[in-house]
């Protein structure tokens, strides 16, 4: 059975491959030939059953990717106020000025969907005395729809492929709203019991997410502190918490048990495990419905059911066939997990836990008890560094240290009181439960000045600029934890240090210029980089709820390059243009600025020569602000002999002003003025121009119609081809003496189906 499910795994993984789901039509071809190829070879004949494993694989993959994919909104709904029925199914989440709303739609305007469509949607600014749309209850919504789709570019959190494995079908923002029908559900109303108890709580936050799975208290000093020193496992309920419910489950319920059963009779006739697996498994399952069955709550449950049937039926299954029937039985419950960074997280610390049993005795003497648990927390560590430093922005170096500490606090304190807290809420005991929280919440406040002083200290975290060395280390480390001669281990490092060096070698070395033009949503922010230093034009937006661009894409963007931006341009103030210039400027503050009051003014006549690269200020002619579009800050990069022109957010006038003056502004590469709108890009200009290339810098669901039809049409007649950031992400272009060329290293027709263009 294990080689089949291997055999269906292989087919299912290699769905994730297909540039778009395959229909059925394909899949009932492809079976049809396998048959008839079987029927005719003895050689298929053999291993048919692995064929039509491997067939089903690719079926369940592809028939959730197709439904997934299959429109439930059809496209004239985005863009455009419309009238939705949605049945609020998460809780809400409440923060100042803005509610986020997630449930399924089942119509929009008059049209009944034929099934429901999730959508998440923001309210900004909602009426004061309104209570949050509860979990559980229906509400009519006035809503701007929008595709369920995100900012694509190196090393940035790519938020299309969140959406699509929590089945996302549409985000939007909320007009107004009116509760229609409905009753809170009960996890609703456990979750507005224990609100009550926020201003009480020093660690509300932290004691909500354990309980109930629920991070929106957490502060993001808190959530900062608990990612930067390892322990950001512990605040989101995973296999850990469920595997520690569950074992205290069966140990309290076997004692009982066997405590009742005191004759012989009674224990000849009540099965202490059954009863016990019994109730823990009911216990476990009533946690993860508290947690919402979340994807981590559903996959760790699955997990432990299956051990508990292995258990059961005495099956003596090697510990991998087992991990291997879980994660088999968690993608029929969850088809798109694969896209969650928790699903391989998990998956490799069991499978790390399991090497661990495999590969290493067991320890023995004094004090064998902690001296495992610190070899687990290591290897853990290490085992997981790659995966750490890719998605959480580097690896905390002594987060084996600091999870020895806290997770033994954690289980066998913080949970279990936490747990009984909340068990009393449920019966209505308020005043004893506050009691146990604050006794629960003592080792937080006591071990949280020490956490803060390592989140802080910048020696503790190993940057994910070090991602790839931190990838080739991995093996180097597996390597020397291999049972193989001490002469083989020397060797595997002494290659190793000599791979380094070399590659170092020719990253200095390397002569390629690139311009890249990132997607930043509505906003426009740009890198040129040689080596390791780079130029910066623009930097993005900042929104007033907090957070910005800069720390949302230029920053990953930086690190995933190792680049040290050393120059910096800013077109005009606009916000979408300078939002993040705050940012860029407490991580590098040796930066030189241009334009917009920052650093020094922008005005025509300005050049300078950076590397192979020179560049020249055509516009504004005056010493200004950069307050308005028409003063925006003309700028024309000559790049081994390849001109690229980036004039802001100039209109008509301000086109008009660069040919009056005879500005040089005929250029191979044209960032198109202001995103493409129309108020910019006459005919006129792009024929002086004469661009071999046109590059629009704009949002996917921008309210401005950008870029304009008439823009796209001048565009056409003149056969310059266009590439848009909302269609595909981040554009990349490389230099070198001899030629350049182009390319979108995220655009969809070129990766995976569920990095498609929505």
């Amino acid at each position: 059975m294990d080689r089949w499910l291997c055999a269906a795994l292989v087919g299912f993984a290699v769905t994730f491959t297909f540039s778009k789901p395959m229909p059925i039509s394909q899949w009932l071809l492809l079976a049809t030939l396998v048959a008839i190829c079987a029927w005719h070879s003895s050689f298929i004949r053999r291993y048919a059953v692995v064929l039509g494993c491997v067939l089903c694989g690719i079926a369940w993959g592809s028939g959730n990717a197709y439904l997934h994919r299959m429109t439930l909104i059809s496209d004239e709904n985005f863009g455009t106020t419309s009238t939705l029925l949605m049945k609020v199914t998460e809780i809400t989440q409440v923060q100042p000025e803005f509610w986020r709303v997630q449930g399924e739609v089942t119509r929009i305007n008059h049209d009944i969907l034929a099934r429901p469509a999730t959508v998440r949607l923001s309210w900004y600014e909602p009426p004061q005395q309104m209570t949050p749309p509860q979990a559980g209850t229906t509400w009519q919504f006035q809503a701007r729809l929008k595709a369920a789709q995100g900012v694509r570019n190196d090393g940035g959190f790519l938020y299309h492929r969140y959406l699509v494995g929590q089945q996302i079908h549409a985000l939007g923002s909320i007009r107004s709203g009116a509760y229609a029908l409905g009753q809170a559900s009960y996890r609703q109303r456990v979750f507005n019991r224990l609100a009550e108890f926020a201003d009480e709580l020093q660690q509300f936050g932290i004691l909500q997410a354990l309980t109930l799975g629920e991070r929106q208290a957490l502060t993001v000093e808190q959530w900062r502190i608990y990612q930067r020193t390892g322990l950001a496992h512990l605040i989101a309920i995973s296999g850990l918490h469920l595997t520690l419910v569950a074992a205290g489950v069966l140990w309290i319920t076997r004692h009982v048990l066997r405590y009742r059963a005191r004759s012989r009779q009674r224990r000849e006739i009540n099965n202490s495990w059954l009863w016990a697996t019994c109730i823990a498994l009911g216990i476990t399952c009533c946690y993860a419905a508290l947690a919402g069955f979340a994807t981590a709550t559903v996959r760790a449950f699955v997990m432990f059911a299956v051990v508990i049937i292995h258990k059961y039926y005495a099956l003596h299954t090697p510990p991998s066939r087992v991990l291997l029937r879980a994660v088999s039985v968690v993608l029929v419950v969850h088809p798109l997990a694969p896209l969650q960074s928790g699903f391989w997280l998990s998956v490799v610390a069991v499978a790390t836990i399991l090497w661990m049993h495999w590969r290493w005795p067991i320890i023995r003497g004094r004090w064998r008890g902690l001296r495992a648990l610190w070899r687990l927390e290591l290897t853990l560590t290490l085992a997981m560094w790659p995966l750490t430093a890719l998605w959480f922005d580097g690896l905390p170096v002594l987060a084996p240290l600091t999870n020895l500490v806290v997770v033994p606090m954690v289980t066998f304190w913080v949970l279990p009181l936490s747990l009984i807290s909340l068990v009393l809420v449920m019966l209505g005991a308020s005043t004893s439960a506050l009691w146990l929280f604050s006794l629960a919440e003592v080792p937080l406040n006591t071990l949280e000045p020490l956490l803060r002083y390592l989140a802080d200290a910048p020696w503790q975290l190993l940057s994910a600029s070090l991602t790839g060395a931190a990838s080739n280390l991995l093996w180097l480390l597996l390597a020397w934890f291999f049972p193989w001669r001490w002469w083989w281990r020397v060797a595997s490092t002494a290659l190793f240090c000599f791979v380094l060096l070399v590659s170092d070698e020719l990253h200095q070395q390397d002569t390629q210029i690139q311009f890249h033009v990132l997607d930043v949503d509505q906003g426009s922010a740009m890198v040129i980089a040689s080596a390791d230093e780079a130029i910066i034009i623009d930097t993005g937006a900042n929104w007033e709820l907090g957070g910005n661009m800069a720390e949302r894409v230029i920053l990953p963007f930086l690190k995933h390059h190792q680049l040290t931006p050393v120059l910096g341009f800013v077109s005009h103030t606009d916000n979408d243009h300078q939002g993040g210039v705050a940012a860029l400027t407490d991580q590098f503050p040796r930066m030189r600025w241009f334009g917009s009051g920052h650093g020094l003014p922008c005005v025509a006549g300005q050049t300078g020569t950076w590397k192979q690269i020179s560049w020249q200020v055509l516009y504004p002619r005056r010493v200004t602000n950069n307050d308005h579009n028409d003063d925006s800050c003309v700028l024309k990069f000559m790049i081994n002999g390849t001109s690229i022109l980036i004039p802001g957010d100039i209109t008509k006038r301000g086109e008009r002003a660069l040919l009056a003056h005879v500005a040089p502004i005929r250029a191979d590469v044209l960032v198109l003025a202001h995103h493409g709108s129309n108020s910019s890009s006459e005919g006129y200009f792009l024929q002086a121009v004469g661009p071999k290339l046109a590059i629009a810098s704009r949002g996917r669901n921008n309210a401005y119609g950008m870029v304009a039809e008439s823009v796209k049409q001048r565009l056409s007649q003149l056969n310059i081809p266009l590439l848009d950031t909302a269609i595909g992400g981040q554009i990349s272009m490389t230099f070198t003496p001899q030629q350049w060329w182009v390319e979108q290293p995220w655009t969809g027709a070129n990766r995976a189906w569920f990095d498609a263009d929505n």
